[in-house]
């Protein structure tokens, strides 16, 4: 799909102190996150603000009727799973996104999407900072936590500390990227990110990443490789 993050309904994270790191940083330190805006107007004009540039759509109404079929050719394509955290006004934010992908290497550029029309995804969407964590099967748990609203996230029994840099890790994933945006496009719904990757906190997977195929998590294997290796 057009943008493919798996959040349903606001789904704030907790406030709350971290295990490890400074508290939650409030509105006034951070005067560019606004309160998670309800669904509908008012984020979808919190996303146009904060958008570099909209790509016209006024004059796509006549494909409506490839919707359908565009949702379906999409949901047998499966996708990596990351989990995009940022610093919020209140407490760290983040949502489970099946959209993440390699735009360039060098430099090293990422890319994603999000419906950045309520909850933590439009929270991100003014972060001047954020992380994605490329998750594994075994973070099965996390994803869902960042899938579902209401789950429990960034509470005691979840590993996480706020970096440095303000931005909240989390400590059972080890394929974390920070990214800076470059560019935040308005295309329909969706806020398009190309961002620039400026550390590689973590580059050791399990060799089981997490993949999101017809609504449902999976997990690669070497048996699942059609090629295998000699």
């Amino acid at each position: 799909m057009a943008a493919q993050h798996h959040e349903r309904g606001t789904g704030g994270a907790s406030g709350g102190s971290a295990p490890t790191g400074g508290s939650p940083a409030s509105s006034a330190e951070e005067p560019r996150l606004s309160a998670v805006p309800p669904s509908g107007a008012p984020a979808e004009h919190a996303a146009a603000v904060v958008a570099d540039l909209e790509v016209p759509a006024d004059h796509l109404p006549d494909l409506d009727h490839v919707g359908d079929a565009f949702k379906a050719v999409f949901a047998d394509h499966p996708a990596g799973v990351a989990i995009i955290t940022a610093r919020g006004p209140d407490g760290p934010v983040g949502l489970t996104a099946s959209s993440v992908s390699s735009v360039s290497a060098v430099p090293p550029i990422l890319g994603f999407s999000l419906q950045a029309r309520q909850g933590s995804a439009a929270l991100l969407a003014e972060a001047d900072s954020f992380l994605v964590h490329l998750l594994d099967a075994e973070n099965l748990g996390l994803a869902r936590s960042f899938a579902v609203s209401g789950a429990p996230r960034f509470g005691p029994d979840m590993p996480w500390e706020y970096l440095a840099t303000g931005e909240p890790r989390l400590l059972g994933v080890g394929r974390v990227l920070r990214a800076v945006p470059l560019a935040r496009i308005k295309a329909g719904p969706a806020l398009v990110f190309n961002a620039a990757v400026v550390d590689v906190l973590g580059d050791e997977g399990t060799g089981a990443p997490l993949v999101y195929h017809r609504r449902r998590f999976h997990g690669l294997s070497d048996r699942s490789a059609l090629d295998p290796r000699d």
